[in-house]
């Protein structure tokens, strides 16, 4: 039996490893101390340049067009104005405090409860850079001084600078130097210019609503940017509001009176509107570059304040040329709704490499970093979405352009409910082609061919051009009128449409359209080089076969007023639902343009069509890009050839095809037609019914007629009812199939029936060539042709003269 442990045993040797631990504990204390204090030395050693004058400066960066010429600075200093503390209205300061730093009056320059309080949440959520503990005085610091990205090296760099500020300056120094050099987006630092930037006012003039709204932007000034995202501005005002209560400043009730009251905001005008809305976009696409890479928490100030040298893809005379056509009121309807003016945009793109060239937001460019329509507008495409997502899916799928449906009225159950689609004119044309179809801009037909390749097709389609059509519960595209008819729940962007079509003149290969093409830092070292990626969205056959048939909508179809003098010109309209979007969208050889006109707000447009003032936008801008740009279209691929079918049936031709409706058109060479065509048959029609000739009737004629279904609108297509004019036996009917011809030599023997005159008419033929013979009623005879056997109407006089005597 085994002896238990003398418990005097282990109280020996619980002491000697409780020394153990103890002794491993102060030595990782030590190294963690030590490592700390080296790293604190090296910071220290490498701390940057201590200027005083950095507490209100910055460098400026320089925005570079396609030619490497200089086209705009961007400067922290240009929207900024000092302002004394004094003048900051006491709302203003307490929501800053409230929201930024409450402790800010009593601490030295580090808040270590803020600290604590951050890692503990940091921890907790797995996520060590996500809430940050800076006060005042490291923002200032930050902003003055250091980098924004979250890195040790440069929050112990903060934390140094801060000490040395506190010990340098009062903390109302601090405080002005803080509101005055903040960033509060629209290209706007310090108090004084983000009130007048959003308010149009002196700063002390701002009412609580507003000193709370402002004071909830610094964090992000792009993300709560009110011209951009207006409700995400009004979350983060709620936020400060409810934190000025917590501190004491204002009741519950005072805070909820500034939610609730209204927010004026002011279009204050720029100094500087030329380029404007490009550089917007560039200034977009940067801070994307940057927070994507992660090179910073604040791309505002990265671009602001860093001295960067940016090199865009701006063609800067297009860019102004543009503005001007803008600027000009001759371009656009004389009309206004709601006390709204009517908007536009453009974007013009190369095809060729997927670069802007220029792009217009808005009639005027008034606000810097507003609402750019160009880049931000999602708006329904109408018709101009149907290349995109029916007619290149159908080619991709073999369906060619002869491809023949039905335009007669049509249903579909959907949602449990039936839907009839309308033509935009109201008519219906009967069995027509797909050009067809795409030159008049045809919504039976293009809801019926959707239907037939599928939605989800056309779907993926619109995904492969660089659309965001939505696959969400409660918000679907996945359907016919969406797909069809440009009825998207979310809509488009210019900048997206032109990329679209882009994609049909770059040979079916799609590039996502960009403003950036390399940024290096203040120093020259390149931390930016844009790499391009082509995806294919359809064939090259695909592509071109479109492109053919869309030159057919500014030749001949809704698009004429976009025809660019000699040179190859391809588009299509597209107006949405009560003319809320009207749209031209299209390329040449050189370049792809979308143009977009509407209300801001949805009003609905007098009847204005894409092919009217948008097509001829579209011309103008095109116009002058080709006066420099001007390259040869792309010929056409391999594996295309040429088809004769007839257009009633897009089959090959039989002998009952009438000629005038035998075409010739473009087909891959692996979809070329192999059946013959069945729908024609001779048929005696009576003239005067139109409908199937009976026994009686008196002058039938054997035409060609088709064989299209009961409700087609097809005009020559069987009767399906007998003649109900001539229904018995009339002398007049037997009569009518004894008639004169006509004799004279000059007919060749030809028989011609006879022109006689009646009691009001002179000439006709000469009694001496006159014979009367009996024809089948079936036989129809021409009438003479020759000039002297005219008939002629008689004068009122001999009229009255022939009665008297």
């Amino acid at each position: 039996m085994a002896n238990k442990p003398d418990k005097s045993e282990n109280k020996s040797v619980q002491p000697g490893l409780w020394k153990k631990v103890l002794s491993v504990v102060v030595w990782l204390a030590l190294l963690g101390t030590g490592a700390l204090a080296g790293i604190f030395l090296y910071t220290a050693v490498n701390m940057p340049d201590y200027d005083p004058q950095q507490l209100s400066g910055a460098k400026t960066t320089f925005i570079y067009d396609d030619k490497q010429q200089v086209v705009f600075r961007l400067h922290a200093e240009e929207n900024r104005t000092e302002v004394t503390l004094d003048k900051v209205p006491q709302d203003l300061k307490n929501a800053f405090i409230a929201t930024e730093d409450q402790d800010f009056y009593k601490h030295h320059g580090i808040n270590f409860k803020g600290i604590l309080r951050a890692l503990v949440y940091n921890i907790a959520s797995k996520d060590l850079t996500g809430q940050g503990a800076s006060t005042i005085t490291q923002q200032l610091a930050r902003n003055a001084f250091l980098s924004f990205d979250k890195q040790l090296e440069r929050k112990i760099k903060e934390v140094i600078l801060a000490f040395k500020l506190e010990s340098n300056y009062s903390k109302d120094e601090i405080f002005k130097m803080y509101l005055n050099i903040i960033n509060f987006g629209a290209g706007s630092y310090g108090v004084q210019a983000a009130a007048n930037t959003y308010f149009g006012k002196d700063v002390s003039e701002l009412t609580l609503a507003e000193s709370a709204l402002l004071a909830g932007l610094p964090q992000s000034p792009n993300g709560y940017n009110p011209y951009q995202y207006y409700d995400r501005a009004k979350a983060r005002q709620r936020m400060v509001l409810n934190n000025m209560v917590k501190c004491g400043y204002i009741e519950q009730s005072i805070a909820d009176d500034a939610f609730a009251a209204p927010l004026e905001f002011k279009n204050t005008g720029n100094t500087n509107k030329e380029y404007g809305y490009f550089v917007d976009a560039v200034i977009e696409e940067a801070m994307d570059i940057f927070e994507t890479k992660k090179m910073s928490k604040d791309s505002n100030d990265l671009i602001y304040r860093s001295g960067l040298k940016i090199y865009t893809t701006m063609d800067a005379p297009l860019q102004s040329y543009a503005e001007e056509l803008y600027a000009n009121p001759a371009n656009f309807p004389a009309e206004n709704k709601g006390g709204q003016t009517l908007q536009s945009a453009m974007a013009v793109i190369n095809h060729s490499n997927g670069q802007v060239k220029a792009v217009i937001g808005g009639r005027s460019y008034d606000q810097r970093r507003g609402f750019n329509r160009a880049t931000m507008a999602y708006r329904q495409p109408g018709s101009s979405i149907k290349p995109i997502t029916v007619y290149s899916t159908a080619l991709e799928n073999g369906i060619m352009p002869y491809y023949v449906l039905d335009d007669s009225p049509v249903s579909f159950k959907s949602g449990g409910k039936v839907w009839s689609p309308q033509n935009y004119d109201g008519k219906y044309r009967g069995l027509i082609t797909m050009r067809t179809a795409v030159q008049y801009s045809i919504n039976t037909y293009a809801v019926q061919m959707l239907d037939k390749v599928g939605i989800r097709s056309g779907f993926d389609s619109a995904k492969a051009f660089g659309l965001e059509p939505l696959d969400t519960p409660g918000a679907n595209d996945l359907a016919l009128a969406p797909l069809s008819l440009g009825g998207l729940t979310k809509g488009a962007t210019p900048l997206q449409m032109a990329g679209a079509y882009a994609t049909l003149g770059n040979r079916g290969i799609y590039i996502k359209p960009h403003f950036i093409t390399r940024i290096e830092d203040a120093q020259g070292v390149e931390i930016y080089n844009y790499k391009p990626v082509q995806n294919r969205a359809v064939s090259d056959q695909t592509a071109w076969l479109m492109g053919n048939m869309l030159r057919t909508v500014v030749t001949s179809g809704t698009g004429t007023n976009a025809q660019v003098p000699g040179v190859f010109t391809a588009g299509k309209t597209g107006t949405s639902e009560e003319y809320k979007d009207s749209w031209f969208c299209g390329y040449t050889s050189g370049y792809a343009v979308a143009v977009w006109m509407g209300y801001d707000q949805k009003q609905t447009m007098s009847q204005i069509y894409g092919g009217g003032f948008p097509a001829k936008l579209f011309r103008a801008v095109l116009i002058k890009a080709h006066s420099k740009h001007n390259p040869p279209m792309k010929g056409m691929p391999g594996n295309i050839v040429q088809v004769s079918v007839c257009s009633k049936s897009g089959l090959l031709p039989s002998e009952n095809c009438p000629p005038e409706q035998i075409i010739t058109e473009y087909s891959r060479a692996d979809s070329v037609p192999e059946e013959t065509c069945n729908m024609h048959e001779y048929l005696y029609i009576c003239p005067e019914s139109g409908k199937l000739a009976g026994k009686y009737c008196p002058n039938p004629q054997m035409i060609p007629v088709v064989k299209a279904a009961e409700n087609s609108a097809t005009p020559d297509k069987v009767p399906t009812e007998k003649c109900d004019i001539h229904t018995e036996f009339t002398l007049q009917g037997l009569l009518n199939n004894e008639v004169y011809v006509c004799l004279d030599p000059r007919h060749g023997g030809e028989l011609v029936r006879a022109n006689i005159p009646g009691p009001l008419e002179t000439g006709g033929c000469p009694y001496e060539y006159l014979e009367k013979v009996v024809i089948h009623p079936s036989q129809k005879l021409p009438y003479c042709n020759l000039d002297d056997h005219q008939l002629k109407h008689k004068k009122a006089s001999d009229v009255i003269n022939s009665i008297v005597d």
